[in-house]
């Protein structure tokens, strides 16, 4: 069996465009978290059908769900080559499982608001096409809230907090009596 052929891969994003002219190039992430990649880390891209390693050597952000990248032996002329190709991790090489990628692998974590105040633990996330909602208790009453990539702000899968943007007065709708 080949080498590639015994690795657990992970797709993580895609490379979007390139920056500027030295062979640096944008990775737009699906819903993973961006932290998971390192310098010295190594990602992998298929090409020819063919799973190729390249090793980062630096990494800036550029957005929530953006990086900018420069890997080893990568000129402009290669990095153009690499627009809109996938972009994928071997799990074993970051130790991780499926449910450390999947956003909505979020049971227990504490939920912020976008003051830095405790809303209270996720109790589960209900899946609608295009507008999840996360579920949590507050005086024994459910309260529902929307969950999708725009009103994230902080998601740290490490210390199990989840930090949105909630909108005023929602809350209050299901707790006030």
């Amino acid at each position: 069996m080949a080498f590639f052929m015994q690795k657990k891969f992970k797709e993580i994003g895609h490379f979007s465009r390139v920056h500027g002219y030295k062979g640096k190039i944008v990775i737009s992430f699906n819903s993973e978290d961006p932290s998971i990649l390192k310098k010295n880390s190594t990602i992998w891209i298929e090409e020819f059908g063919i799973p190729s390693p390249y090793k980062i050597k630096e990494i800036q952000n550029l957005n929530k769900n953006k990086r900018i990248l420069s890997l080893q032996n990568l000129d402009n002329k290669k990095a153009e080559a690499l627009k809109n190709k996938k972009v994928f991790v071997d799990t074993n090489d970051y130790n991780l499982n499926d449910d450390v990628f999947n956003k909505n692998s979020i049971n227990n974590y504490e939920l912020y608001n976008q003051d830095n105040e405790l809303v209270g633990l996720i109790n589960s996330i209900i899946e609608i096409q295009h507008n999840n909602l996360i579920q949590i208790f507050i005086k024994n009453k459910e309260v529902l809230i929307p969950y999708n990539d725009k009103n994230i702000l902080v998601l740290d899968h490490s210390k199990k907090l989840l930090k949105l943007n909630i909108a005023d007065g929602l809350i209050e709708l299901y707790v006030d009596d």
